[in-house]
């Protein structure tokens, strides 16, 4: 919404005695109408989502979907979970045979991560509290169902078996723990303490410090379990090959909607001008001829103002393009939801054309009007957002719900609020006495860009001039002037001088502001020298 402000007319100055409203809309009938076309008219060209067009750790964590097609399928081509392929792997065997080994070497017991003090032994005769069992903290079934792996293309079984997620404890509580998460495994045990029998007492319930190691470990091994998918996944090809596909299909979708928005803007005005030049009284059918008329005629316009349309495209596009990765980006650390999404795309529209006033200056602004423009342009993004924003408000009330009718009047107060606040902000720039001081002074000095311009204009003036000149015809006369001095600086007395000047004005085609003797002519009051 924020491009329409292309169209804006620099230096607009209200009349004040005028009624102000009248000079808002008609002033600015151009912005109003280019608002409610693109954002409110053509924004379904633009179809955003929660989270975003890429697929992020987070957003498949929250969601469990997938919105590249390929993870999803990679998902229901997993297999089902075997315990026994999870349990036989050589990593997790590895550990147990090193452990048992040291065990029978040195007798030494290993300590229990979840419970301080219990010593664990490789001896079924102990009991289950004591025998040494090697548990998955994030459990095998858990890492085997997670659909975030798919992303980062590592395999089940070796994110399970990670050193970092195997960590000994009882048998007793690793074969309660079984395929539950640690969360889920303190409820249960805070739901039925008779189940959980600790230690062997019969109804004992789970201590409170083996609940608090059992969380450290947990939080401990999801974070590094979570940040080898993460640099897996946002290091891989295919996540910045999605990103770079998802930018260019926004900013496609958002040039469309601008170029078509300019088409139809250049369409509604020709219409109107059709339709101004129908006489008063006319009916129906001369006003449907008018429209039909200005419809080819519209597009016409729009066709001989190919560069503002292409330019409207390209601003569309990185506005777009940008959006989308800067939208990527904020759902690697957060999931955005799908109005952030949308108050992203509206904002850049804003950010690319102030850049494209501040950087390319297209119109050739001066210092001030470059500065008024850009503010013109980040606080009409800034009120487009304002009034998507009561928009979406708006969407969740009661009459949102309304069929026909809610759509039109969230629509309508959108578009209001945006217009309003926007309209405003450009007619008190334009009235502020202090705002066009400040632009005055700052119009003094001329931007780089410009005295670039001012000066390559002046030398193209100067070539035009040189090129109209007869050289030949310019070295002849030079040649005769050079002859001329000569013989003046050589002449011995005034009638000889006299003779050489009268000589040089004939043979220069130079018509003497006399006639006959120069000094009868110089005695009467009445002559004047005319030269020419």
């Amino acid at each position: 919404m924020s491009n329409y402000l292309s169209e804006l007319k620099s230096g607009i100055a209200p009349n004040p005695n005028n009624n102000i409203f009248s000079d808002i809309w008609g002033e600015y009938e151009r912005v109003i109408l280019h608002s409610l076309v693109t954002s409110f008219g053509l924004d379904f060209l633009v179809h955003d989502q929660r989270g975003g067009d890429v697929d992020t750790v987070l957003g498949v964590r929250e969601t469990g979907t997938f919105k590249n097609p390929v993870y999803a399928q990679k998902y229901e081509e997993r297999g089902k979970y075997s315990a026994h392929d999870y349990h036989s792997d050589d990593s997790y065997t590895k550990i147990t045979a090193e452990a048992r080994r040291q065990f029978n070497e040195t007798g030494t017991p290993i300590q229990d991560v979840y419970a301080p003090g219990n010593l664990l032994i490789f001896n079924k005769a102990v009991g289950p509290w004591r025998r040494a069992s090697l548990d998955h903290i994030i459990s095998a079934h858990e890492v085997h169902d997670d659909p975030v792996r798919m992303l980062a293309d590592l395999d089940g079984i070796s994110l399970a078996n990670d050193p970092e997620n195997l960590r000994y404890t009882s048998f007793s509580l690793n074969a309660k723990m079984s395929d539950m998460t640690i969360d889920e495994f303190i409820a249960w045990c805070d739901e039925h303490p008779d189940k959980v029998n600790w230690n062997g007492e019969k109804g004992a319930p789970l201590p409170e410090e083996v609940k608090k190691r059992l969380r450290e470990e947990d939080a401990r091994a999801r974070e590094h379990y979570e940040a080898r998918i993460a640099k897996s996944y946002y290091t891989s090809p295919q996540f910045y090959a999605d990103a770079i596909a998802a930018a260019g299909k926004r900013g496609l979708e958002m040039g469309a909607r601008q170029a078509l928005g300019f088409v139809f803007l250049e369409i509604y005005y020709a219409c109107k001008e059709e339709l101004g030049a129908v006489l008063p009284g006319s009916d129906f059918k001369e006003c449907f001829e008018a429209i039909i008329r200005g419809i080819p005629k519209g597009f016409n316009n729009a066709q001989l103002r190919y560069k503002d349309l292409m330019s409207q495209f390209a601003q569309g596009f990185w506005a777009g393009a940008l959006a989308s990765l800067t939208t990527t980006l904020c759902n690697i650390f957060f999931t955005t939801e799908k109005n952030m999404v949308r108050y992203i795309r509206q904002g850049y529209a804003a950010v690319v054309q102030a850049g494209n006033v501040l950087l390319i200056n297209p119109g050739d602004l001066l210092l001030g009007d470059q500065l008024k423009m850009t503010t013109i342009i980040l606080g009409s993004g800034a009120s487009v957002i304002a009034g998507t924003a009561v928009g979406d408000l708006l969407s969740t009330m009661p009459i949102a719900s309304v069929p026909e009718v809610g759509p039109v009047v969230t629509t309508f107060v959108s578009v209001l609020v945006s217009g309003l606040l926007s309209c405003t902000m450009l007619i008190l720039l334009d009235r502020s006495k202090l705002v066009n001081t400040l632009i005055g002074k700052m119009n003094q000095y001329a931007t780089v860009e410009h005295t670039i311009k001012e000066t390559s204009k002046a030398f193209e003036s100067m070539a035009a001039e040189i090129e109209g000149y007869d050289l030949d015809a310019f070295s002849t006369q030079c040649l005769q002037f050079r002859l001329i001095a000569a013989k003046i600086g050589q002449a011995t007395s005034e009638e000889e001088l006299s003779g050489l000047l009268m000589d040089a004005l004939t043979s220069s085609g130079i018509c003497l502001p006399w006639n006959g003797d120069f000094d009868d002519f110089m005695s009467n009051p009445s002559n004047r020298l005319v030269f020419s």
